[in-house]
């Protein structure tokens, strides 16, 4: 097939279509700043989705588990061979999405005799180098893009730029508690809009909102973690407790 450029292009696009419909219904991740550092946002029926890969380096996935799990394994075994070739300082989200899972994921795609990585995936760093990469985003195809502010990986390009259009992105970063909530909020009107489809997505009100993350917590649970620079040890991850999760769900009914 190599040797019949018309057939692989084919093949490419085939793939492509593919991996559209297998992402479609994936519950997005959402990420933004907020006043101490970063937080990461989703939901799931069960696997978690957002863990630490490095230190001040968060990683974050959505598509089928057991890719999410090879990437996330890869990203940690970047991070730490980086750290013993070089320093821990070297270890940066530019580096493990430059020369990590960005071509990793780009090789799987490319190669049609082999499955491709049914996943998309985040990484964030808590005060990179560089403010414009603090979080990365690698689509299935390997194509990956920077933000600075804030981040979604999602089903589809409709349902990120929804959600996207709800998170402050030009404001100080606010506290966890109401970055929480904001983030929340925006998770349930991504919801709403993959579940308009083709049709006309109009802007919901506060009880649509907070409708489609009841019924949405039906049968998922949510997950949140945080990149928080106030921790004094190396490791600045960690996971949200239940009670904090709940918190934030109690003021987007009572909004």
């Amino acid at each position: 097939m190599l040797d019949e450029p018309y057939r692989w292009v084919e093949a490419i696009r085939n793939r492509r279509e593919y991996l559209t419909d297998q992402l479609a219904g994936a519950s997005p991740v959402v990420a933004c700043r907020y006043a101490d550092g970063l937080l990461l946002l989703t939901s799931t029926p069960g696997p978690r989705k957002i863990f630490e890969a490095y230190n001040q380096i968060g990683f974050a996935g959505v598509g089928h588990p057991a890719d999410i799990e090879k990437l996330r394994k890869a990203v940690i075994d970047i991070a730490h061979l980086e750290a013993f070739n070089l320093s821990a300082r070297d270890v940066s989200l530019q580096r493990l999405v430059n020369f990590g899972v960005g071509p990793l994921m780009k090789a799987a795609f490319d190669e049609i005799y082999r499955s491709p990585f049914i996943a998309r995936v985040m990484v964030a760093e808590l005060d990179p180098t560089d403010d414009h990469e603090t979080f990365c985003t690698v689509d299935a195809d390997g194509s990956f893009g920077a933000a600075q502010n804030t981040a979604v990986i999602a089903g589809s390009p409709e349902v990120a730029e929804t959600i996207l259009a709800h998170l402050p992105d030009d404001r100080e970063p606010a506290p966890l508690e109401q970055a929480l909530v904001t983030m929340l909020q925006a998770w349930g009107v991504g919801r709403l809009r993959a579940e308009a489809g083709e049709d006309e997505f109009t802007e919901p009100t506060a009880a649509q909102i907070s409708a489609a993350i009841d019924s949405a917590l039906a049968s998922v649970h949510l997950e949140a973690g945080v990149l928080d620079r106030t921790v004094q040890m190396k490791t600045k991850f960690r996971l949200l407790d239940q009670a904090t999760l709940t918190s934030a769900v109690d003021a987007v009914r009572a909004a």
